[in-house]
């Protein structure tokens, strides 16, 4: 009786502190244009704020996955718990908005852990007949992270400070560590001689560190720039140099056969869509209520809450219908709610009404739960024990380096559109519903061939 209760105590802790995290995401980007206010910063320089982020996560979620699985999943967890929070401490601090992006980077090495270890402790905490409810429960808690996001920046902002979008971390990071010391009681991670693939590591990250900043560099100086054209090429050429050596390689960082299961195509190609969608549309989004339709901060996050709002009621919704619809079927209607409400954007306009403002945030933040909660479930279905860390990292790297490539694309089109606000976030939004009715087509042509070799 001890041991069930002490599992869904150290299930509270552990989503709390992953919690911290998602809130992160939509807490900041609440406070994106009072941040552009304060610093005079521009367009281009703004989106550093969240892509140093997403570029943190991309560039080390792979190395922190296999760390995980090498040296422990709970040590790794608290590493990143304690990284996060004083990166969070000090970005409150800044007093330039370099030494905010610098600490919104560490946020990011941070948060990067905390998605990756938290996901994969549910495995080490719970009998497989209790991880549906399990990972329902913890996508539910995290997502209110999404949720309370927008509508607690709001508040902190209109009644202290944006600075507090970053200290409300503090205390949420005590209570869930206080919680998890209590609670979470794993066997010691077997001693084993650990043989870390230094080579791998040292290439993934400045081959995926060269490309993503290669593409968000040309939002700034132009595909003409030749530190665009040094940066991205040379990021490739070591992304094609690690895929060699890690096919030869005895310990490989990156085990390459995971991309042969198709559940984990479909939760790789929900995940890129969602990222997509997720970065492009947290940033573009209360740009577009604050600049265009002068809604104060409060109001913003209200209305931006429906994307997380829609995430937690879906995440609760998803063990039954796991159940009810299966895995691939899931995967397939995140994919479409993504496309649609991507492409519902078009429908936005300088005096939309809040009604139909709320249908594409609500497919949003659907697509957004879905993919979440899917990826972790594929992954502890179908893929062995000691590498799930691995996979659920390699699975959102895709997410955050697909976020991020799109947001500096998207950011590009929107700077070269200049002639009004309303023109650029078209041209930009048209841009991302192209890719999205790519990603539709291929996850339809999957679960089609899924569910005829079923039969």
């Amino acid at each position: 009786m001890k041991e069930g209760y002490l599992r869904w105590m150290a299930l509270l802790g552990i989503s709390l502190l992953a919690f911290t995290a998602f809130l992160d995401v939509t807490i900041v980007n609440t406070a994106l244009p009072f941040i552009k206010r304060v610093f005079n910063a521009e367009i281009l320089e703004l989106q550093w704020v969240t892509n140093i982020y997403s570029m943190a996560l991309t560039m080390t979620m792979v190395a922190v996955g296999r760390f995980a699985d090498l040296f422990g999943r709970k040590r790794v967890f608290y590493i990143g718990v304690i990284l996060f929070g004083l990166s969070a401490l000090g970005a409150g601090f800044s007093p330039t908005i370099e030494v905010v992006i610098l600490f919104r980077a560490l946020q990011g090495l941070g948060a990067s852990v905390l998605f990756v270890a938290s996901a994969s402790l549910i495995s080490d905490t719970f009998p497989v007949k209790e991880h549906g409810k399990a990972i329902g429960i913890y996508s539910g808690i995290t997502g209110l992270g999404l949720a309370v996001g927008p509508f607690s920046g709001g508040l902190l902002i209109e009644w202290l400070d944006w600075r507090w979008v970053f200290w409300i971390n503090l205390p949420l990071i005590l209570i869930g560590s206080l919680l998890c010391g209590y609670s979470l009681k794993l066997p010691p991670h077997p001693k084993a001689k650990v043989s870390i693939d230094w080579k791998g590591l040292v290439l993934i990250i400045l081959g995926l560190g060269g490309s993503v900043y290669g593409i968000i560099n040309a939002a700034d100086l132009g595909f003409g720039s030749w530190i665009t054209w040094s940066t991205l090429g040379g990021g490739i050429l070591l992304l094609i140099f690690f895929i060699a050596c890690e096919k030869k390689g005895k310990t490989p960082l990156l085990d390459l056969e995971i991309f042969q299961n198709k559940m984990v195509l479909l939760a790789m190609l929900s995940c890129s869509l969602a990222g997509v969608a997720s970065f492009v549309f947290m940033f573009f989004d209360p740009l577009y209520l604050n600049i265009l339709r002068h809604f104060s901060a409060l109001q913003m996050g209200l209305l931006i809450a429906a994307i997380p709002l829609a995430q937690v009621i879906i995440s609760f919704l998803f063990n039954p219908l796991q159940k009810w619809l299966g895995l691939p079927t899931l995967m397939l209607i995140s994919v479409v709610t993504a496309f649609l409400a991507i492409s519902g954007h078009f429908f936005i306009g300088p005096s939309t009404a809040i009604e139909i403002l709320l249908i594409p945030f609500m497919l949003l933040g659907i697509n957004w739960g879905l993919s979440n909660a899917g990826t972790i479930a594929i992954v502890n279905q179908v893929i062995s024990k000691k590498k799930i860390s691995l996979a659920i990292g390699s699975i959102f790297m895709i997410w955050n380096m697909a976020g991020s490539i799109f947001l500096a694309i998207s950011s590009g089109i929107f700077h070269i559109k200049q002639n009004s606000f309303m023109e650029a976030f078209y041209a930009m939004v048209t841009f991302n519903a192209i890719f999205a009715l790519l990603i539709l087509l291929l996850t339809t042509l999957l679960v089609l061939r899924t569910h005829l070799k079923q039969r």
